[in-house]
């Protein structure tokens, strides 16, 4: 899986999660102290290279821990641990 992918991968799954927590890009991105742009822009998969503590950020206002949001780490078993 190249870069791309695993942004587009990363990013559709941020989605399907916000989704099913049922609130907003804006809603998700001031649980996160991020904007509502750098959110879309992950969930589009447009930015190839986000930050880890940005990913600990989004996953933490989901109620997740970081392998359940990024790709890259597949082969962990994520557990729902902070909601």
């Amino acid at each position: 899986m190249n870069k791309e992918q695993a942004a587009q991968r990363m990013g559709q799954r941020i989605t399907a999660l916000r989704k099913l927590e049922g609130i907003s890009q804006q809603e998700l991105a001031d649980r996160a102290g991020l904007t509502r742009q750098h959110i879309g822009r992950i969930e589009k998969g447009e930015l190839v290279s986000v930050a880890y503590v940005t990913i600990q950020q989004i996953a933490e206002a989901l109620g997740m821990t970081v392998d359940i949001v990024d790709s890259r780490l597949e082969g962990l078993t994520p557990l729902k641990t902070l909601t």
